[in-house]
C-alpha cells in the first residue's frame, strides 16, 4: 500500500462512511449510456447531468477510503466514455438532503 493510501486509511478510519463527489468529462455520444451502467452501482448515491468542466457528477458513498480508490480506478474509470474524472472527499457534512448536522 502506497504512503498517500495509508494516511487516508488512517483519517478515513474503519467504521467512518467515506463520501465523495466525482466529477465525470464523458464524451457526449456516450452520456446516456454512461448514466445507465452507473445507476446499477448501489454505493452511487445520485447521478447529476451538469454544466461546466464535467458532464456529470456523482455522489458517492464507500465504507472505506480503499473501495472508493478502488471504483475509482478499477469500475468508473474503465466505463466506455470516460475521458477523465475529479474525485473530491467530503470532509464534514453541514447539511445533506435537508437534514442540517451539528
Amino acid at each position: 500500500m502506497e504512503d498517500k493510501d495509508v494516511i487516508m486509511n488512517q483519517y478515513f478510519e474503519e467504521g467512518h462512511i467515506v463520501t465523495a463527489l466525482v466529477g465525470v468529462k464523458v464524451d457526449t455520444k456516450s452520456i446516456n449510456d454512461f448514466a445507465s451502467e452507473l445507476v446499477d452501482f448501489n454505493t452511487v448515491e445520485d447521478i447529476f447531468l451538469v454544466t461546466g468542466e464535467y458532464d456529470i457528477m456523482l455522489k458517492v458513498k464507500f465504507p472505506s477510503y480503499g473501495d472508493l480508490k478502488d471504483f475509482i480506478i478499477s469500475k468508473l474509470s474503465k466505463i466506455k466514455g470516460v475521458i477523465k474524472t475529479e474525485t473530491m472527499m467530503v470532509i464534514n457534512t453541514y447539511k445533506e438532503r435537508g437534514i442540517k448536522f451539528e
